[in-house]
């Protein structure tokens, strides 16, 4: 099986285009209704989970009034209890799992947000991050100058020493704090669950064996022993993700592996390859409502593959294939 390559963590790139042509397309979805058609179709007895970074109060407000209306909040653990023992008819219809990557300091303000709707989130942890004051490597200057994408392509020994060369030491204090610290994590343990989502934010296939292993089973061990309680949720970083990392994640004992690859998630769902639909932390409304067809996240996805295509046949000795995995 080929390893999947996600889309960015830094929030979820859609249809690429003024945003005055993403709202027409919201609005046209919403006059036709094309979303509450998807959402019978495909979300009446299928999970369907969303996938946050670090959206600001306002917008997972106004985000949750949509969703409020038209699916029911259920929480990862129900999700895999169903999953795994095979009584599906345990949930309810139109159920849908919220979940949050990466751990941004930004999460503490939609406490109040959550509670308000009472939905309980899971968000994923990088365990080597969160309580430091250690960057999220794509968000360091040094990153930023030398390219995120290409350094995505890069074993990942040596991305890090092209990151400490150019001033971004992922071992060292990167400025302002980027991630929750623990006090932080203790308020949200109110309202939100909390899963493992490594333990530095690696590209998980560029790392050698051992590093792999210890990126995911070390976080599960950190994680638990931080917050006090059993970590059985894993989310792949960037959504990056082959046979051996799903290997690596059933063996350290996690009950559930999320990728970003896009789709719903029905009884025969394998545990460790859990879909998504995409949306953005920032998306107005109708925006919103296209995102929830899943639409746009396919229309990329065929892009990208339309244009490796055309890449690899304008390269001498190529065939013009390029394989299924959508370029991150």
């Amino acid at each position: 099986m080929e390893k999947w390559t996600g889309f960015s963590p830094v929030g979820f790139q859609d249809i690429d285009g003024p945003s005055s042509m993403k709202e027409i397309l919201g609005v046209l979805v919403q006059w036709l209704r094309l979303d509450d058609l998807v959402r019978v179709v495909c979300a009446s007895r299928r999970v369907t989970i969303i996938v946050y970074h670090d959206p600001s109060p306002e917008a997972l407000r106004r985000h949750l009034g949509y969703f409020a209306k038209r699916y029911t909040f259920i929480t990862m653990d129900a999700f895999a209890q169903a999953l795994i023992s095979k009584r599906w008819q345990d949930l309810p219809r139109y159920p849908m799992v919220l979940t949050v990557d990466d751990g941004h300091v930004g999460n503490i303000r939609v406490l109040d947000v959550l509670a308000e709707f009472g939905v309980r989130p899971m968000i994923y942890l990088c365990s080597g991050i969160v309580g430091t004051e250690r960057a999220f490597w794509w968000k360091t200057a040094a990153a930023a100058a030398l390219g995120r994408e290409a350094l995505k392509c890069l074993p990942d020994a040596e991305r890090r020493e092209l990151l400490r060369q150019a001033g971004g030491d992922l071992d060292l204090p990167q400025g302002p704090r980027q991630a929750l610290d623990w006090s932080e994590i203790e308020a949200l343990s109110s309202v939100a669950d909390f899963g493992a989502h490594t333990r530095s934010h690696p590209i998980l296939p560029r790392c050698t064996d051992p590093h792999c292993t210890e990126e995911i089973a070390l976080c599960k061990t950190e994680l638990e022993a931080a917050l006090g309680r059993a970590c059985s949720h894993f989310a792949y970083p960037n959504g990056d993700y082959g046979e051996r990392e799903v290997a690596e994640v059933r063996r350290a004992g996690y009950v559930t592996g999320r990728t970003i690859d896009i789709g719903w998630n029905g009884p025969n769902t394998d545990p460790y390859r859990l879909r998504v639909i995409p949306v953005r932390d920032d998306a107005s409304t109708p925006w919103l409502a296209a995102q929830m067809t899943a639409l746009p996240s396919w229309l990329r996805h065929l892009k990208l593959k339309i244009g490796g295509r055309l890449r690899a046949r304008s390269k001498p000795g190529t065939s013009g294939g390029v394989g299924e995995k959508a370029p991150a």
